[in-house]
C-alpha cells in the first residue's frame, strides 16, 4: 500500500473515532436530558446544557478534519462520498445534542413542576429515537443499507406516539384555560415530543448517508433540511 493511502487510512480512522464519540455523547445527552426531565434533577439539567457546546467544537473538529484529508490527499469516487457525509452526519449528530440540550431547559423551566412524569409516552418515545440513532450510525459505520431501510421504517412508530402525546396534551391545555401556570407547562411538555421527533428525523437524516454513501444515490424519506432547526 503506497504511502498516501496509508495516510489516507489513518486520518479516515480518526475521523470515524471522532463521529463514533460524538454519538455517543449526543446518546448521553438524550439519556440526561429525560432523567433531568423525569427526576426534576436541575444539576443534571444544567450539565446537559453546558454539554452542547462542547459538541458543537466536536462537529467544527470533524468538519476541519475531513476538510483537511479532502484538500491535501483529493479522494474520488466513494472515498469522497464518505467523506461528504461524515460532515452532513457530523452535523446531525450536533443536533441531536442541541435538542437534547432543549428538553434539559425545559427541565430547568419547570423545575419541581411533575407534569411531564404523567406522559409515560415520552419516554418510550425517547427509547425508540434512541434506538434508532444507535442502528442508523452502526448502518453507517457498517456500510449497512438494509438496516438503514430499516431504521428508516420505525418513523413510523416515533410518528404514532409524537401524535398520541399531541393530542392527550392539546386536549389538556383546553382544559387548562384560565390556568397560565399549567398552560405553560402543558405547552412546554409538548416542546419535549417535539425535541424527541426532530431527534428521530435526525436519525433518518443518517440512514439517508448511508444509503447514499453505499449505492452513490441520495434518497429524501422525509422532509426535515439537515441544516435546520
Amino acid at each position: 500500500m503506497s504511502t498516501v493511502r496509508l495516510t489516507y487510512s489513518a486520518d479516515r480512522a480518526d475521523v470515524l473515532d471522532r463521529l463514533r464519540l460524538q454519538h455517543a455523547r449526543a446518546d448521553r445527552s438524550i439519556v440526561d436530558s429525560m432523567q433531568a426531565l423525569l427526576r426534576r434533577d436541575l444539576v443534571l439539567a444544567r450539565r446537559v446544557s453546558d454539554a452542547d457546546e462542547d459538541a458543537k467544537q466536536v462537529r467544527y473538529g470533524i468538519e476541519e478534519a475531513v476538510t483537511s484529508i479532502i484538500a491535501l490527499q483529493q479522494p474520488v469516487a466513494g472515498d469522497l462520498r464518505e467523506l461528504m457525509s461524515i460532515v452532513a452526519i457530523t452535523l446531525n449528530l450536533e443536533r441531536i445534542a442541541g435538542h437534547a440540550e432543549g428538553i434539559a431547559r425545559i427541565a430547568v423551566f419547570l423545575e419541581d413542576n411533575p407534569i411531564a412524569a404523567t406522559e409515560p409516552d415520552l419516554w418510550r418515545m425517547a427509547d425508540v429515537v434512541r434506538e434508532m440513532l444507535q442502528s442508523a450510525t452502526r448502518s453507517f459505520l457498517e456500510r449497512d443499507q438494509h438496516l438503514a431501510r430499516a431504521t428508516i421504517d420505525r418513523d413510523d412508530e416515533v410518528d404514532e406516539l409524537y401524535s398520541d402525546i399531541h393530542d392527550r396534551l392539546i386536549d389538556r391545555l383546553a382544559r387548562a384555560e384560565g390556568n397560565p401556570d399549567e398552560s405553560d407547562a402543558i405547552t412546554h411538555v409538548i416542546w419535549c415530543s417535539h425535541n424527541l421527533e426532530r431527534i428521530g428525523d435526525r436519525a433518518l437524516n443518517i440512514c439517508e448517508r448511508t444509503i447514499f454513501q453505499v449505492t452513490g444515490r441520495f434518497e429524501r424519506h422525509h422532509a426535515l433540511d439537515n441544516g435546520s432547526d
